[in-house]
């Protein structure tokens, strides 16, 4: 029976691995241009100062949905014109116009663009998120393209080296080489009081099947408490109590926990299918104990904003990402599954590793001249 089990596992994670993966557009191109992102984030700035002059804010209202009729929608639609996201008829939006008053299906879609662009749901309705973004002048915008100008300046990525790059405020991971995406994933970075660092490195080994040693502060805000109040719950998840003298394992009890809140010893997690960093772990050497890991709560990879961790960054598919680093080494899908569907640790050196750079910019140029827009989640932009 353990053998059957054994191997359904097997298979269902390989099906998963294939299913996962993400293959990019042909062609496309980094979200972060790695040479030229200042130069382009200036010329932007440029472009929405000259566009202030001719800025006019929606009147405060409601929502405004797919089929409205109004003065608010023509101002909406003059907006959308003005930056660039509504392709009507030549020439000017005309505010009192009767066509330009009514939320047709060519609204709809530029807004829809707008939001996308904006880092908002392309719902293709002006609620309040999309009503406030909209709110932001464009000599506001100017300053944060003029601010992420700076962040893309300190930007040194080799162009023909594969990379790759996480920008926190867009939670997502592209792997590129050749100046092209060759894989692209949803990430989950910091929460505001445990926030993701910007840094560069490179990703030098993977862990499949990873233990979870607890720093210090989780320790103590978290898992202590719910270690003193159900200890026989923990013990289930796998958590043990590890001394920081000689490495000794020894059951959770009320004696180990209290050297654990003493400062001599941790609590850490035994490998395998409950353990809290998933099924993979990358190695990435930093002063800051930084690492990318898989993560048992997949459902936060539905949500558009995902700053719900420790500081650590998560991957929507990291077999995916394993796969890609060590395929060259003879890691194809199969032995991958093999690997993440079992208990055992194994550690892989990766042999050409690639750099590394999590960064964080709220504006950028995409790769068709648009300016992107993100939320500004750890008010790095306030100054």
């Amino acid at each position: 029976m353990a053998l059957v089990r054994k191997r359904w596992r097997l298979l269902a994670a390989i099906a998963c691995l294939g299913a996962a993966a993400a293959v990019p557009a042909a062609g496309e191109k980094p979200q972060i241009h790695p040479a030229h992102a200042g130069e382009q984030l200036r010329a932007q700035a440029a472009h929405y100062r000259q566009l202030a002059g001719h800025w006019e804010p929606i009147a405060p209202g409601g929502p405004l949905h797919p089929g409205d009729r109004g003065a608010r929608v023509a101002q909406l639609r003059r907006l959308l014109q003005l930056y660039g996201d509504y392709q009507g008829p030549p020439g000017p939006v005309r505010t009192a116009s009767r066509d330009s008053a009514r939320f047709d299906s060519s609204l709809q879609r530029a807004l829809e663009n707008y939001q996308r662009r904006h880092g908002l749901e392309a719902s293709g309705v002006a609620g309040a998120e999309t009503l406030a973004e909209l709110a932001v002048p464009p000599g506001q915008r100017a300053r944060q393209l003029e601010l992420n100008a700076e962040r893309g300046d300190q930007l040194r990525i080799p162009r023909k080296e594969r990379y790759v790059l996480i920008n926190v405020p867009d939670y997502r991971l592209q792997l590129v080489q050749n100046g092209t995406v060759t894989l692209s994933m949803k990430t989950v970075v910091g929460k505001t009081s445990s926030r993701t660092p910007t840094l560069s490195s490179r990703i030098t080994g993977i862990v499949f099947n990873p233990t979870w040693t607890v720093p210090r502060s989780i320790l103590l805000t978290e898992l202590l408490p719910k270690a003193r109040n159900n200890p026989r719950a923990m013990h289930e998840r796998g958590y043990r109590v590890v001394s920081y003298r000689d490495g000794d394992t020894s059951p959770i009890s009320e004696d180990s926990l209290a050297r654990a809140a003493s400062g001599n010893a941790t609590l850490r997690q035994v490998s395998g299918a409950g353990n809290t960093l998933g099924r993979v772990k990358f190695i990435l050497p930093n002063r800051k104990s930084i690492f990318l890991h898989d993560t048992q709560a997949h459902s936060l990879f539905d949500h558009r904003e995902r700053a719900f961790s420790h500081g650590c960054i998560r991957l929507e598919r990291p077999q995916e990402l394993a796969y890609a680093l060590l395929d060259e080494q003879g890691w194809d899908r199969v032995r991958i599954a093999q690997a993440t569907s079992g208990d055992e640790t194994v550690r892989v050196q990766v042999s050409q590793p690639p750099r590394l750079f999590i960064t964080y910019m709220t504006a950028w140029v995409d790769p068709g001249g648009r300016p992107q827009f993100r939320r500004d989640i750890y008010r790095k932009d306030d100054g």
